[in-house]
């Protein structure tokens, strides 16, 4: 597989035995087991599975958790247009699973420091060949354990006015250091964040999900445009949280404080949260096609 993995630190989750013992932890010789369905069906951008992966270079080593993301044509093509979803015209058509798969690899390439910590452990990313003869690109990542935030609420967790600032600055940060590495996400909502302990991290309550649709920031005269639009977005979390109140204090609170992002939070509250924002020839570019390959050809069973 072609591995975009990141270097494991004090604050990073423990990796398994089978990566661990892996060569650039990557493992050699793959084979890849479906399980159970998380998100499958027409109209999606993927097809996500839990799954195991073991390793015919360490037979001996315990098979790994895994999940595997499909980017599966078959399914891509079929179903209502992004027209009909979000009646943005921007989107009227279905990205080709090449494209969504070559997306969500540069970002994890640019985010190699984020990983184990506020994004899943990448095991790499291969071309699969699936049981019903389909080959698509797939990505096999960490499985993280908790809710998503739209599954969730503040009072389902049990936090406090103070949790809730803490979850909401872990969101943030987790946001700007994404930020930090280049990568954009723009589909920022309650569905992509996963809420999950980590005592070992101040930012650990809080792991992104689906660069699929991620940009680079563009050009530096677009960089802030770039960074309000995910940071906008979310408000999304926030109010399937349930925080939308509270959030707010939170915002004043932050843009006093001077956090690193709070230059932009303090614009987004001057001018509104999702107010219309200034029209700009300059957009952020897609990211390259090169880091689809070469990938190995897996047979996933």
């Amino acid at each position: 597989m072609r591995s975009y993995h990141g270097h494991p630190s004090s604050g990073t989750r423990e990796l398994p035995p089978l990566i661990r013992q892996s060569t650039g932890y990557t493992v050699i010789m793959p084979t890849l087991v479906l399980q159970a369905p998380i998100q499958v069906g027409n109209g999606k951008w993927s097809q996500v599975w839990r799954g195991i992966m073991t390793s015919q270079e360490f037979p001996d080593v315990p098979p790994v958790p895994v999940v595997i993301k499909l980017f599966q044509e078959s399914y891509l093509k079929i179903g209502p247009s992004i027209e009909d979803i979000w009646g943005d015209l921007d989107y009227a058509e279905w990205l080709p699973g090449a494209r969504l798969a070559a997306n969500e690899a540069w970002a994890y390439d640019r985010m190699r420091a984020l990983q184990g910590r506020t994004v899943p452990w990448s095991y790499g990313f291969c071309k699969c060949v699936l049981p019903n003869g389909e080959t698509t690109f797939g990505h096999v990542m960490e499985v993280i354990d908790g809710p998503t935030a739209s599954t969730t609420t503040a009072n389902e967790l049990g936090l406090d006015d103070v949790g809730v600032f803490n979850l909401a600055d872990a969101l943030a940060t987790a946001v700007h250091e994404m930020h930090e590495c280049g990568v954009a996400h723009r589909d920022i909502k309650g569905d992509n964040v996963i809420i999950h302990h980590n005592p070992l991290n101040q930012a650990g309550n809080v792991v992104l999900l689906d660069f699929s649709l991620c940009t680079t920031l563009g050009p530096p005269s677009m960089h802030k445009l770039a960074a309000m639009g995910d940071m906008e977005s979310i408000t999304l979390v926030f109010g399937a949280l349930e925080i939308v109140e509270l959030s707010r204090a939170w915002v004043r609170s932050r843009v006093k404080m001077n956090v690193p992002y709070g230059e932009v939070l303090a614009q987004l509250d001057e001018e509104g949260w999702n107010a219309p924002r200034p029209v700009t020839d300059e957009i952020p570019m897609e990211p390259p096609l090169d880091c689809l390959g070469p990938w190995d050809l897996v047979k996933v069973s």
